[in-house]
């Protein structure tokens, strides 16, 4: 006959009793009072459901009518268990769990599968994901996005319109080239964005008014065109939107907390204006930028000498800030996180520099 202590609960509220468990040969679970000896309840084992065992942590008998008893006797409810429910690997876990060599074999594991599905499962489904998207959803997404920027940060073009259309003509042959792609060009004036281009979902293509004016020639602004199309081609934008997604529902399993998912939905159209693509993605729209330089007889360098002259306007520009104008340095840096969509980096220019020789 075995025997366990535990608190009995009755089912009609939170009162609970200490008691003394008693389980005979024929499996008959008979409930006494710990002090009286009263017999309170009596159940076959076969209608309670028991929890599993989770270290020293309490165990929980559930019985009919809502009834219950927790209980610190693992050891004897493990013996229970064993002597009449055999087959249900009672206890594997609790010994499992204390071996300290399959702990630290499980960790490895649980972090190896951790870091192998954010650094190659979550990009690829993300890629997936995203050429798989409805040209409705982009499209609107697009709205959404250029809709926005419109209302807080840019303002139409002051460029003439006879530049606009010069501009519009020089594009036309390589947007012609990419009518599956949609592409549009559109412009707007925004000085906190300075010289800048950046491509929405839908193929529509935003240059500002900092980024013409800084141009030397129209094939500079068509090299930029090129490497905005590739970001459309790969579709970056949506892959960058739904693998952040993918990692928000990645951690929210991970940690159980799924508080987070609706701040994602929330914020789509932030996430769409943060352009701010990964290295890869530049280098991938380089990459197709610079292949269509090459086929159409465009010299590479026309891209490179735009960049270098970005590059240095924005070192021109800090070096202006002044100490005592702390607030506008903050501002120009939370732009800069915000909307820089093209790290200017020496790896990136000089890939388009050495490719003239």
């Amino acid at each position: 006959m075995l025997q366990l202590t535990g608190q009995w609960y009755d089912g009609t509220g939170s009162e609970r009793t200490e008691v003394r468990l008693q389980l005979d040969n024929h499996g008959l679970l008979s409930i006494y009072g710990r002090d009286s000896g009263e017999l309170l309840h009596s159940v076959n084992q076969q209608q309670v459901e028991v929890s599993s065992r989770l270290a020293n942590s309490p165990r929980y008998l559930n019985l009919p009518d809502g009834q219950s008893v927790e209980t610190l006797d693992n050891d004897q409810v493990d013996q229970w268990i064993e002597l009449f429910r055999p087959g249900r690997f009672t206890g594997l876990l609790h010994r499992l769990e204390s071996h300290l060599g399959f702990v630290l074999v499980t960790l490895v594991l649980v972090i190896g599968v951790v870091w192998g599905t954010a650094q190659f499962g979550v990009p690829a489904a993300s890629h997936a994901v995203a050429r798989a998207l409805p040209a409705e959803l982009l499209d609107r997404a697009s709205e959404e996005t250029l809709l926005m920027m419109d209302q807080h940060w840019l303002q139409p073009s002051k460029l003439d319109p006879e530049r606009q259309q010069q501009l519009q003509s020089h594009f036309a042959k390589t947007i012609n080239a990419h009518h599956d792609l949609r592409i549009k060009v559109d412009f707007r004036d925004c000085g906190k964005m300075g010289a800048n281009a950046f491509a929405l979902p839908n193929g529509q293509i935003i240059f500002t008014d900092a980024i013409v004016r800084l141009a030397e020639h129209d094939d500079e602004l068509l090299a930029i065109l090129a490497h905005e199309i590739g970001h459309v081609e790969h579709r970056h934008s949506m892959r960058r939107l739904v693998q952040n997604s993918l990692y928000v529902f990645l951690l929210s399993m991970i940690t159980g907390d799924i508080s987070g998912t609706a701040e994602i939905v929330l914020g789509l159209p932030l996430v769409f204006a943060e352009l701010a693509y990964s290295r890869s993605y530049e280098t991938e729209a380089d990459h197709y930028a610079l292949e269509f330089l090459q086929e159409h007889d465009i010299a590479p360098h026309r891209f490179s000498d735009l960049m270098l002259r970005m590059e240095a306007t924005r070192k021109e520009k800090q070096a202006k800030n002044k100490p005592d104008r702390v607030k506008d340095e903050e501002e120009q840096q939370s732009w800069s996180r915000y909307l820089s969509t093209h790290p200017l980096t020496e790896e990136r220019i000089k890939a388009f520099q050495s490719a003239n020789n």
